[in-house]
């Protein structure tokens, strides 16, 4: 059983190991270097103990000038290890760094890779944690538990040697004595993996739950819920300390049992040591040079017991990392997919119908048709898929049946970057980076000139508030544009899509978070920018929808209703209703 079970865990270990190969292969020559000096530490701390022995031999046979000798002989020793030691921890840190690196910006390109449904069932905070977490825990398994293996290894056996040429029979005690340590081990390492694991898993969930309040502060200073939502984080991180202090209680109670174990055997050599000094069958110096090897045998010989702990936690951690990474591409291209070339512009969804995960068709045999260089305009209540839609259209979703196409080409037949790129969006939470505003800019194209940026932040009313920051389009705005107001964020968004100069535009509340002035304005720049664009409109306000030549009304029963506003207004009750509550004016008066 026991046996199955270590068979398993190698098992277990080698695939690990060979899944995240990739990411130290760049620095085997390093590696390599590393394990040279790993032995030149090993050889050198063998030679300062028997150098410490020999020094008491001499210094009881009253021969000083060989003791002089000796002890320069050592002097030279201590700095060959420290300088072996400075550079196992520059090298094993350098090749550490260098493999968080390559990992976590792999694992954060597939994280933008993978497709909406892949990353529902993770919340943000359990994210960042395998980003964090996760990844320095699976570098320290693939690379400083190989080192640290190497270590013990090199030491275990230098030691041993030394201590059967020195004595073989107090040799023999302390090997009979050994399995007493892999017991221990074993005793611990299955409930040190479940706390371990439960751990992850709390300060995951706590990490999660602390993100989103922090994102919503306003909202819990206006209901004044902060003593319910620090009751509530209290309730989270007391199951976290918990968890957090059955495993610090599982650490000390293995260390100090651990100790005690190494104290006790220690004790019976060194009791088997004295008869044999006193028989003349070892020296005094000899005694003491094995007495200190076998009190430093215990750091390999814990260092192989932690090791299993530190892989069972490696493990745990890899395995989340590789959740990611073997999470199914929903999304995918197909294989031979070819780049999307805009001509007209006309966007045909033929049939669809769509729903999330579980949940019920939001729409249902969606058949439509919008001719290239048109301005459609989505309308309808809060959650009936108005903004879903457009995720289609990007393809962040395929339809659970149906096609949709773009100039008669499938859109699973689209290279995604091609499509993605032709689609110029403006969506109700501003794009925005800790960068500066240019660099903002930038991202949507990064062979705009100077004159371009220009020019679009003067089409988006963004160039008068652009002119009064300190350092103009090298102003960085900070972490979610907190420099900016939200106001301004959208009026950066809207450059963007003059920036990008896509044929195709999904415009998501585009004056959402305007005044009545400002969405004036913005009006007059849409209307501009759609000129010869093909354009969806997701949008509540009257002003930004009146100008579609379609519009298409998304019922709660998971059809739609297509016609011009006017048609609309006289025909559905629903639609009527919705524009007379949010404008508070006579439509009729005004389209007739």
């Amino acid at each position: 059983m026991a046996a199955n079970k270590t068979l398993s865990l190698l098992a277990e270990l080698a695939a690990t190991f060979r899944r995240f190969s990739a990411y130290s292969k760049p620095d085997r020559l390093a590696l390599g270097v590393g394990f040279v000096v790993i032995i030149g530490i090993a050889a050198t701390n063998t030679a300062m103990i028997w150098l410490i022995g020999s020094l008491f031999d001499l210094l009881q046979q009253g021969d000083f000038d060989s003791l002089n000798v000796t002890a320069l002989l050592f002097a030279l020793m201590v700095l060959i290890n420290q300088g072996t030691h400075f550079s196992d921890a520059m090298l094993a840190d350098w090749i550490g760094l260098r493999f968080v690196g390559r990992l976590r910006g792999d694992l954060l390109a597939r994280l933008m890779r993978l497709s909406l449904p892949g990353t529902a069932r993770f919340s943000r905070g359990d994210l960042l944690t395998r980003l964090g977490d996760d990844v320095d825990r699976t570098q320290n398994l693939v690379i400083q538990v190989p080192f640290d293996l190497a270590s013990h290894l090199c030491i275990f056996t230098f030691y041993m040697a030394m201590l059967f040429w020195i004595d073989a029979g107090l040799a023999l005690i302390a090997v009979i004595l050994s399995p007493l340590f892999i017991l221990h081990q074993r005793l611990f390492a299955k409930p040190k993996r479940r706390a371990s694991d439960k751990v992850f898993e709390k300060n995951a969930s706590l990490v999660a739950f602390e993100e989103t309040k922090l994102r919503n502060l306003r909202g819990i200073a206006s209901f004044a819920v902060e003593p319910i939502i620090s009751a509530m984080h209290a309730g989270r991180f007391e199951r976290l300390q918990h968890w957090g202090m059955k495993n610090a209680w599982l650490n000390a109670w293995f260390n100090s049992s651990f100790a005690v174990l190494i104290y006790f055997c220690a004790l019976a050599v060194t009791i088997a040591g004295f008869y044999d000094v006193r028989g003349g069958y070892t020296t005094l110096g000899q005694l003491v040079s094995f007495l200190l090897y076998l009190g430093y045998l215990s750091t390999p010989v814990r260092g192989f017991a932690q090791l299993g702990y530190g892989c069972q936690e490696g493990l745990a951690s890899a395995g989340r990392i590789l959740d990611i990474f073997d999470a199914k591409q929903e999304i995918a291209e197909k294989p031979g997919a070819t780049p999307l070339k805009v001509t007209a512009g006309r966007i045909d969804f033929n049939d669809v119908s769509f729903g999330y995960a579980d949940q019920p068709d939001l729409f249902r045999h969606l058949d439509l048709t919008i001719e290239g260089g048109t301005t459609v305009a989505l309308v309808g209540t809060s959650g009936v898929g108005k903004s879903t839609l457009a995720s289609l259209l990007l393809r962040l979703y395929d339809p659970r049946s149906g096609q949709i196409s773009i100039d008669g080409t499938d859109l699973r037949d689209m290279t995604l970057d091609s499509l993605r790129k032709d689609i110029a969006v403006v969506w109700q939470e501003s794009f925005v980076v800790d960068d500066t505003v240019r660099a903002n800019l930038l991202l949507v194209n990064p062979d705009a000139d100077e004159e371009k940026l220009i020019e679009a932040c003067k089409a988006s009313y963004a160039w008068e508030f652009i002119t009064t920051l300190e350092q103009g389009l090298d102003t960085v705005i900070g972490p979610q544009g907190v420099e900016l107001s939200a106001g301004q964020q959208q009026r950066l968004s809207i450059a963007q899509a003059f920036v990008c100069d896509a044929p195709i535009m999904i415009l998501d509340e585009p004056s959402s978070a305007l005044d009545s002035q400002a969405e004036q304005e913005i009006v007059a720049a849409l209307a501009r920018l759609r000129s010869g664009r093909t354009t969806l409109i997701i949008a509540h306000r009257y002003s930004s929808i009146r100008a579609a030549t379609k519009i298409i009304y998304f019922n709660t029963d998971g059809s739609v209703t297509i016609g011009r506003h006017e048609d609309l207004y006289k025909s559905h009750p629903e639609y009527r209703q919705a524009l007379e509550w949010q404008t508070d004016f006579d439509v009729d008066k005004n389209t007739t």
